[in-house]
């Protein structure tokens, strides 16, 4: 048995799958029923756990101490974060996002973009506890388990399509973000599902570069939605922003095409 044996990807991710939707689909019929508010966040707050819950449930049942040895060190070592990669980490998304608001302006947008939202403060949960979850499942196993059935380019495809396909109940969660962008336009849902690929593309790099760090990858996904939700950006600058990323991503795959184009390998 080779050491690819030791991740189980279609088992990791219909397990996720399991875990988050029947939650979400819960917390759906809940949100268009009167009072029950308080039952569908707890579903949705559940279903987001669905990653990180699969992760432990595989890793603690595989009887592999390497691959809980691994999972622990990746969490807790910061020093596995190279410190030439740390601006990137935490800059590239307002950089995009900068760069996006000013093209949207130029082309006769609201200078308003620029400014803060309001209750910034109140959204710090929102910053911090999806990407947390969803990092601790998605690179604590998920993206590992296909790299151990995949190059890196094709697992990296391979994951993005699972992610957005993992956001679809949220769509029917009513008063969510996700339902939110259904209602203005179909144009919009279309550039949710397109910006979880340079997203895919741009947190694996900077995961794998940053010697599978965890935390490197919870820093990107926290700017990511930070940088979202701390501006008063129209969905329109939005479609801007993913553009730009989708360029940023080209560029990175296209200098790093050694790395990306790599085999299928085993980490642990």
């Amino acid at each position: 048995m080779g050491n690819s044996s030791r991740y189980k990807p279609l088992s990791y991710f219909a397990l996720v799958f399991l875990l988050t939707w029947t939650p979400w689909f819960r917390a759906a019929h809940y949100s268009y029923q009167r009072g029950m508010d308080l039952y569908s966040n707890l579903f949705a707050l559940l279903g987001l756990l669905g990653p990180f819950l699969a992760t432990l449930i595989m890793i603690w049942s595989s009887g592999n101490q390497d691959l809980k040895r691994d999972f622990k060190q990746r969490l807790v070592d910061i020093r596995l974060i190279r410190p030439g990669y740390l601006p990137v980490i935490l800059m590239l998304m307002p950089f995009a996002l900068l760069l996006s608001t000013w093209l949207s302006v130029v082309v006769g947008r609201s200078a308003d973009q620029f400014r803060f939202s309001r209750g910034l403060a109140t959204m710090l949960p929102i910053i911090v506890l999806p990407p947390t979850f969803e990092e601790l499942g998605w690179r604590g196993y998920g993206m590992d388990s296909l790299r151990a059935r995949f190059g890196m380019l094709n697992a990296t495809l391979l994951f993005s399509v699972l992610w957005a396909a993992w956001h679809l109940p949220l769509f029917f969660i009513d008063r969510n973000y996700q339902h939110g962008l259904w209602e203005m336009s179909p144009i919009y849902v279309i550039n949710f599902f397109v910006s979880v690929l340079p997203a895919a593309i741009l947190i694996n790099w900077l995961y794998y570069k940053n010697n599978r760090s965890i935390v490197a990858a919870i820093l990107f996904h926290m700017s990511l939605v930070a940088t979202s939700e701390a501006f008063q950006t129209e969905q329109f600058t939005k479609c801007i922003v993913t553009a730009v990323l989708l360029i940023i991503s080209i560029v990175v795959v296209a200098s790093d095409r050694a790395f990306f184009f790599d085999e299928k390998r085993t980490f642990v």
